[in-house]
């Protein structure tokens, strides 16, 4: 929020305070297979920003031509699911490997596409933008 003093000029971008509205780190409930190493969401206006940080602690996940099976990560917390009628699509990676994931209205977060295996004790990035219709 912009701390308004004596003299200052109001401008276009002082009116944008570029502030968060709401943020969190709890909540996430992470999926068998995996473990969480870090969870942060961020919400500014009607835009969502997540970002989820975990380990592959189940099997490996075996890609063939850039496809694996859906295969669920955890749920995100109420609040900051998107409400539209489809899911929305994220970007993951984990240093060598790179794929797409989703999330749906019910919150789960699950992986869909990978450009190799995703195997066991690797740290995956998920990360996230999107606007929450009011």
């Amino acid at each position: 929020m912009t701390l308004w003093l004596s003299g200052m000029l109001m401008t276009a971008d002082r009116l944008n305070d570029y502030s968060l509205d709401d943020e969190t780190t709890s909540g996430f409930v992470i999926g068998s297979g995996w473990t969480l190493n870090n969870f942060w969401a961020n919400r500014s206006r009607s835009t969502i920003e997540m970002n989820i940080y975990v380990l592959r602690s189940g099997a490996d996940i075996t890609a063939t031509s850039g496809n694996i099976s859906d295969t669920a990560v955890g749920t995100a917390p109420s609040g900051w699911r998107p409400n539209s009628a489809s899911t929305i699509n994220g970007h993951w990676d984990d240093g060598t490997a790179s794929g797409g994931w989703v999330i749906g209205t019910d919150g789960i977060c699950s992986l869909r596409t990978a450009s190799s295996n995703i195997i066991t004790n690797r740290n995956l990035r998920l990360h996230i933008v999107f606007n929450k219709e009011p």
